[in-house]
């Protein structure tokens, strides 16, 4: 079975609308949906934001026999060659322990993903029309706000995207012996500041009403800028939702068969 894992709910529809979903079943904040595409076995894991994912994979692996392991959803590009709406094929995904600033930061720990499986998701972006980037992801513990930060993690180490919970998911799938790729679409340019508030979403990955009611209340002039952000996420589940259902037809007929 292959397991797709996105932190949130937006990033879950990308697929969810084109598998059959069988069961769904909830494991403290994290949601399984069962399901298969096309006959071949797939289950989505909504894990909520950030790398706290190790428990939630250990109950997946009760439940199903979990043959291969993909990191997906938004990430941020740190790269100006890295567009909105781009899809990012992790070759390696990088993490920093002690955080990250523009006063220093160090790249402790390296995981490849399945060499295999990224020339299949090569081949399979560039006879497609998606623009596409193949390189490495840098897994962070908080949101990168300011584009100089981007920018200076873009210059500062081989990463092209940086998200939340790729090392983390790479590291339990190395433990396991199970192969591993992260697949990301581009919510966020390098030029762009993030400025949204830490509670508006849920730790479940949902969006938190009340919390951006509030956060709109008070910012109003933000807005425009969240309208923006909407649009750009929209994009970037279009690139996942196009990119998707060919690769799990091809991992099937290539490495688990």
């Amino acid at each position: 079975m292959i397991a797709i894992f996105f932190a949130l709910r937006q990033e879950v529809s990308s697929l969810k609308s084109q598998v059959n979903i069988l069961k769904k079943i909830r494991y403290a904040h994290a949601v399984f949906y069962q399901a298969e595409f096309c006959g071949f076995p797939v289950t989505l894991v909504q894990t909520g934001v950030g790398k706290n994912v190790s428990e939630t994979i250990h109950q997946l692996s009760t439940y199903f026999r979990i043959q291969f392991m993909v990191s997906s959803g938004f990430a941020g590009s740190v790269n100006p060659k890295v567009g909105v709406g781009d899809l990012v094929i992790g070759r390696h995904v990088l993490s920093s322990s002690r955080g990250v600033s523009e006063e220093g930061f160090n790249i402790d720990a390296t995981l490849p993903c399945n060499a295999s499986a990224v020339d299949i998701a090569v081949a399979l972006s560039s006879a497609g029309a998606l623009k596409f980037h193949c390189g490495d992801i840098l897994s962070v513990d908080k949101i990168i706000r300011q584009s100089s930060l981007k920018a200076h993690i873009g210059n500062q180490t081989s990463a092209i995207a940086v998200d939340m919970e790729s090392f983390a998911i790479a590291e339990r799938a190395n433990a396991m012996g199970i192969p591993f790729i992260a697949v990301r679409a581009i919510s966020d340019g390098v030029d762009e500041d993030m400025d949204i508030g830490e509670d508006m979403v849920t730790r479940g990955g949902n969006v938190n009403v009340s919390a951006t009611v509030r956060y709109l209340l008070n910012k109003p002039h933000h807005i425009p800028y969240l309208n923006r952000l909407r649009k750009q996420t929209k994009l970037a589940t279009h690139t996942l939702s196009s990119f998707f259902p060919n690769f799990i037809t091809q991992i099937y007929n290539s490495l688990l068969t």
